[in-house]
């Protein structure tokens, strides 16, 4: 799997995440992704970003809309996943990240979803990060070896690397300690 490029970008996948549960107008996805209870604690999505997502995930098949009429408001766009939309959300929530950098958004997004539909499979997908996190920190520490201490900002990058990823390592240990 390293090295393997997702079709779509994190916000493609958690517009998905959230079609995934129901059929949702385009206004109300924004208010899901930037809800600051929710995901808007790590992610925002401009409305018109969002809106050329959607066309794009319906262009690629993965989501359709359907204009529904209103009565208390002007007709508008609900969209719903496809099952080819399903099976790429499932498959991409099941995907570990791969490279440190992506954490943050990548892992809390998966990390959001799983709560939010796979609760049970928390522990064994954070066992799976936290064994590619200790490989990134193995990988790190080879770096910071053949670092001399002469090269003083590159020594000071790879040893800020190394503290991310031991935090990362650290807070994954607590999850898991927390799902019990």
């Amino acid at each position: 799997m390293r090295g393997n490029i997702n079709p779509f970008s994190s916000s493609e996948f958690a517009l998905l995440g959230f079609l995934y549960e129901k059929p949702t107008h385009g206004y109300d996805l924004h208010k899901l992704i930037i809800d600051p209870d929710g995901i808007g604690l790590i992610w925002n999505v401009k409305m018109s970003n969002l809106y050329a997502y959607l066309d794009k995930l319906d262009k690629k098949g993965y989501i359709h809309g359907t204009m529904q009429p209103g009565e208390a408001h002007p007709t508008r766009m609900e969209y719903q996943i496809t099952e080819q939309g399903k099976n790429a959300f499932t498959e991409w929530l099941s995907t570990i990240v791969q490279h440190p950098r992506d954490f943050r958004q990548e892992f809390m997004l998966r990390y959001f979803f799983l709560l939010k539909y796979q609760p049970e499979s928390i522990n064994s997908f954070c066992s799976r990060q936290h064994e590619e996190c200790k490989k990134w920190f193995e990988n790190t520490t080879n770096q910071s070896n053949l670092v001399s201490n002469k090269e003083r900002f590159r020594n000071s990058i790879v040893q800020f690397r190394l503290t991310q990823i031991s935090a990362i390592i650290q807070w994954l240990e607590w999850i898991k300690s927390q799902a019990g």
